[in-house]
């Protein structure tokens, strides 16, 4: 099955993405959670939301502008 990583910035929004296949939903959890990502990452197979990492930093709260 095709998996992706999909890497969070400071802001926590998408930044970049990694593509994986992985026989089954526990490889590709055990291959993410090797990973390690500053702000965090999602993992995602198709349009199905597997987990969230959290990274060692923190998000910082982004600031509405007007």
């Amino acid at each position: 099955m095709d998996y992706r990583l999909y890497l969070l910035d400071s802001v926590g929004r998408f930044a970049d993405v990694e593509e994986w296949s992985c026989p089954s939903d526990v490889v590709a959890l055990e291959q993410a959670s090797r990973h390690v990502h500053a702000y965090g990452a999602e993992l995602w197979q198709g349009a199905r939301h597997l987990s969230t990492f959290a990274g060692p930093l923190e998000p910082r709260a982004q600031v509405a502008r007007g």
